[in-house]
């Protein structure tokens, strides 16, 4: 949790308005001081934008990545688009796959 909320670069205060939680009981379930319910699990993940599975991710050495959660996000939105709009995106990121850096 504290690790999408700190590559979201928001505060403990900003993600409990989006959870629609109380900011002293968040803080307490990130230190671990707190056992939380399904209940605030949920709102946690869709305060994160991320489904609720991907809070429990684990690849023996912690939570999956902030990074990895977002692949694993666009990969689902990619199963969803018509032929036609995966088309269209893959001459999208051709284009800034190809972009020079400066």
């Amino acid at each position: 949790m504290r690790q999408l909320r700190d590559w979201r670069d928001w505060t403990q205060e900003e993600l409990a308005v989006k959870a629609h939680m109380d900011t002293k009981s968040l803080g307490a379930i990130e230190r671990g001081e707190r056992n939380v319910t399904l209940e605030n699990v949920a709102k946690i993940a869709r305060g994160l934008g991320v489904e609720l599975r991907q809070l429990f991710l684990f690849d023996g050495k912690g939570p999956a990545s902030a990074e990895d959660m977002a692949e694993d996000a666009l990969i689902d939105a990619l199963k969803t688009l018509s032929p036609r709009k995966k088309l269209l995106l893959r001459g999208l990121v051709n284009e800034v796959v190809n972009f020079p850096d400066r």
